[in-house]
């Protein structure tokens, strides 16, 4: 049995040997040279035959040897680090001389820094980028700042509002190095501008400059961080036009859940009896189980006034809103210029119901504002470029004024009584509207809360309209001519010219008032 084991073992390795020797017999060698784009040899380059496993490597002068199985019908296939690989058909030649390019992607990426643009593998300061398109795929957000959050290591973000026109976050980089403010100083394109003034979809890429050797060019006003961002510019070549649109159904994230009229009666009545023992005056506030049942099922509309079960999460919010971005583009140009022009417009909704006053006007939140800019390259010689960026914004927040009795303080008004009816109103203390068309009151010496649906529908519509426009013209000269590198630019740039917000006023005159 052994002996028939050790012989089918000299079988099976007899016949691999043929094989292999029959292939080697059909393969035939290819030999060639490998140089970079400006002729000098690279050695090194990894040379594969297309389809088959293992390869050669280049030698001290670029020459290579390589066994094809078969030169009619293989393909080889050229590499080197920084050089776009190459597949290259051998069609029966014995000699194959290559020439790779440089991958100028590759080694060329750069990364924008106080003082120009440098080679990535050149820096050493704290320095984050990101692109456009990574921005982009925060859908639904229009704004940089949120569209930042959790994209750059060390940049952290913090929304405080959802509401419409105030969703901007607050930007600390490498945390709070002032009580006073920790704001980071935003340049656009070179010129200090505010972050809002551009769309998410005209980005380019962002640089982040964290440390003190990063954004030493800036001097004190950098000590929190420098934020670089870079728009998109128009490339020689035909027009081309992009379009983007987005639709974003918000929802509240969470709000409180409170228990309706007829358990909190009963939650009050438990801690009444444990109370009693210490507290007999206690039993002045129990609430006899019928009359806690006429507030969970009322007999009549006159008990469903007389007593109350209001849900005010669901008299108050809506099940969702809606947000709206759409966008065009138009890029390219000639030799001579090159133009880069966008146009966005941005529509958010309101998640407070609007509540019919009859009076001719809506009430709530809202925010529309519409940004375009133009970027302009003009050659006007081959050494001498010429920039021009235009950029407008026009936008229209809308909220609710309380209707408290105090004086009007524009651009500083108090919507938080519009919250009011979620967190402190107590479901059992008044309907929002009754049968009469009256808001619920209470005295004021028994409730410290007006009714927020009142607030919303008769508190008044106050709307700010602000508009802005900034023009940067940039002159840049290439001094090569004198020593390598040299370059000149100068920069005039005008300050955000920003017509004062116009606001409208529609204020309550009157207060009808219901009872309990």
């Amino acid at each position: 049995m052994k002996n028939v084991k050790k012989t089918f073992h000299y079988i099976a390795l007899l016949m691999a040997m043929l094989v292999t020797g029959a292939l080697t017999a059909n393969a035939e060698i290819v030999r060639g040279n490998v140089t970079d784009d400006t002729g000098e040899p690279l050695i090194g380059a990894t040379v594969m035959v297309v389809g088959q496993s293992g390869g050669t490597a280049t030698d001290i002068d670029g020459n290579y040897e390589i066994n094809v199985p078969d030169i009619k019908k293989h393909e080889l296939k050229f590499s080197y680090v920084g050089m776009q690989p190459q597949t290259v058909k051998i069609n029966g030649r014995k000699v194959v001389d290559v020439v790779l390019k440089t991958d100028a992607d590759l080694l060329e990426e750069v990364v924008v820094v106080g003082y120009g643009q440098q080679k990535k593998a050149s820096v050493v300061g704290a320095i984050t980028q990101t692109s456009g398109e990574v921005l982009e795929r925060a859908a639904g957000v229009h704004d940089i700042s949120a569209a930042l959050t959790g994209n750059l290591p060390g940049v952290v973000t913090v929304q405080s509002s959802g509401m419409p026109g105030d969703e901007s976050a607050k930007i600390t980089i490498r945390g709070a190095s002032s009580w006073n403010n920790s704001d980071p100083l935003v340049l656009v394109d070179g010129i200090e501008r505010e972050m809002s003034s551009v769309d998410v979809s005209s980005v380019k890429s962002i640089s982040v400059l964290k440390d003190a050797s990063a954004t030493a060019v800036y001097g004190v006003k950098g000590a929190n961080g420098v934020i670089l961002i870079t728009t998109k510019r128009g490339q020689e070549g035909r027009a081309r036009i992009d379009v983007g649109f987005t639709a974003t159904m918000k929802t509240v994230s969470k709000l409180p859940d409170k228990a309706d009229s007829y358990d909190a009666l009963l939650q009050r009545n438990y801690a009444v009896m444990h109370e009693l023992p210490i507290m007999p005056s206690s039993w002045s506030y129990m609430t006899p189980l019928a009359i806690a049942e006429k507030y969970r099922n009322p007999a009549n509309l006159e008990e469903a006034e007389r007593y109350p079960n209001v849900n005010w999460r669901d008299v108050l919010f809506k099940d969702h809103a809606m947000s709206y971005n759409g966008n065009v583009s138009v890029s390219g140009g000639t030799k001579f210029v090159k133009y880069y022009a966008v146009i966005d417009f941005v529509s958010e909704g309101d998640l407070f119901k609007n509540i019919d006053n009859g009076r001719g006007y809506d009430t709530g939140f809202g925010y529309n504002r519409i940004n375009a800019r133009t970027n302009l390259d003009f050659s006007l010689t081959p050494t001498t470029t010429f920039k021009v960026n235009i950029a407008g914004s026009s936008g229209t927040k809308k909220s609710t004024w309380p209707n408290d009795g105090n004086s009007f303080d524009q651009g500083n008004w108090n919507n938080q009584q519009v919250w009011a009816g979620v967190y402190n109103i107590a479901p059992d203390v008044f309907l929002p509207i009754y049968s009469d068309g009256s808001f619920g009151y209470y005295p004021a010496f028994k409730s410290q809360v007006a009714n927020s649906a009142e607030q919303l529908a008769m508190g008044g519509a106050f709307k700010t309209t602000t508009t802005t426009i900034t023009t940067d013209f940039v002159l840049n000269q290439d001094l090569k001519f004198i020593t390598p590198g040299l370059s000149f630019q100068g920069m005039i740039s005008s300050a955000p010219m920003a017509t004062q917000p116009a606001a409208t006023w529609m204020p309550s005159t009157s207060r009808q008032t219901g009872t309990q």
